[in-house]
């Protein structure tokens, strides 16, 4: 039997490293001879940057001053091949939830602002082609801070410069394109990642992932409001209507405005991983028998495009079944066949505490991966 495996990491417990080890573990513990490929991936959230990296020894890492989704100032890295004038920059690095306390997280008062100063960066320095890996972000703010650092202005009715926030979009009423930088015109921008929402409305950026970076009702109505007049201010000023474009909701309505100011392609997140590895040989030559995937939580949001439902589309793709493991399984409205999936497992027991479960989780995942492909 051969086996590919493709995980996320299970947050909070194991690295994807680990959980790669944990279910090779188990794997081999139900069938000893066993061929087992691997490979560290992403959507383009989190460990985007780390993923490609170990696939391209070529990628340098720069170090860059820039700022966190609050504005205060931080350090961060971004991948540069001074060969090939191509940038690879992960959104998390200087934009993601975790650079923020639970107490700090607030989309309102967020920015991308920093991540649009690791593309200036990336373009300053010779950058012709960039992937942009979008997820694990604090932010709600349509990309508008990524278009500041790179010269876009955002204007209130009176004329006034707004800050790049979540909750500066309301005001927006006209925008000040004049002092672009000109690097932008010659670049090719790729947005990576492996969700499908759009922009607006009950399953968009707002609605769907504000809650988990610290909105709450009210909040999500002002931000998607802000949105929507951020749309309509780009249609009306730049003739761009994109906001029903799958991946438009993406990482807080980042995937919008890298479209909207960056005029970005989007690309699957895990497709492009994967065409980095060269597995994609082994998947098209018919050699794999099961892809195993897994991440801590399979809920109704893997649906929209999350790491998970990433690989159960490449199994698809070239017919191999898909099987995964997780911390926890709580769909509601879709079902594990929704997501593509041929068989799940979890590892929590809901008769223990979650704690002790992220306490065992390498035990039980490798416990769960040996039952796994077992028949039946």
């Amino acid at each position: 039997m051969n086996v590919l495996i493709i995980p996320d990491k299970f947050k909070g417990s194991l690295t994807g490293t680990e959980v790669i080890e944990a279910i090779e573990t188990g794997l081999r513990r139900f069938d000893s001879g066993i061929q087992i490929h691997s490979i560290t991936a992403s959507d383009g959230g989190d460990g985007f940057l780390d993923a490609i990296r170990k696939s391209d020894a070529s990628v340098e890492a720069i170090g860059c001053q820039t700022t966190d989704p609050l504005g205060r100032p931080i350090q961060a890295d971004y991948g540069f091949d001074a060969s090939r004038g191509t940038a690879y920059i992960e959104m998390a690095r200087a934009s993601g939830m975790e650079l923020l306390a639970a107490e700090e997280r607030e989309p309102s008062r967020t920015s991308t602002l920093g991540t649009g100063t690791l593309i200036a960066d990336a373009l300053r320095r010779g950058a012709k082609t960039l992937y942009i890996g979008l997820g694990g972000s604090a932010t709600n703010d349509g990309g508008i801070g990524i278009a500041e650092a790179l010269g876009y202005r955002f204007l209130d009715a009176d004329g006034a410069t707004l800050p790049s926030t979540g909750g500066a979009l309301e005001q927006i009423a006209s925008i000040d394109a004049s002092g672009v930088l000109p690097e932008l015109s010659s670049a090719r921008v790729f947005a990576i990642n492996d969700v499908a929402n759009p922009l607006l409305g009950p399953e968009g950026a707002a609605a769907v992932y504000g809650p988990q970076k610290g909105a709450d009702q009210t909040m999500i109505v002002r931000l998607d409001r802000g949105l929507d007049r951020l749309q309509q201010t780009v249609q009306r000023e730049l003739q761009l209507d994109v906001a029903d474009v799958p991946g438009a909701g993406a990482a807080g309505g980042t995937g919008y405005g890298l479209k909207a100011f960056l005029h970005a392609e989007f690309l699957s997140g895990i497709e492009f991983v994967l065409s980095l590895t060269g597995v994609e040989s082994l998947l098209s030559g018919g050699t794999i028998d099961w892809i195993v995937t897994g991440e801590g939580k399979i809920d109704d949001q893997t649906a929209y495009g999350k790491l998970v439902r990433g690989v159960a589309d490449v199994g698809e793709k070239y017919h191999v079944p898909v099987a995964a493991l997780c911390g926890v399984l709580a769909l509601e409205n879709a079902s594990v066949e929704d997501l593509g999936l041929t068989r799940v497992r979890q590892i929590h027991d809901p008769g223990r505490s979650v704690g002790e479960t992220i306490r065992q989780a390498k035990t039980l995942l490798i416990d769960a991966a040996e039952q796994l492909l077992k028949a039946g």
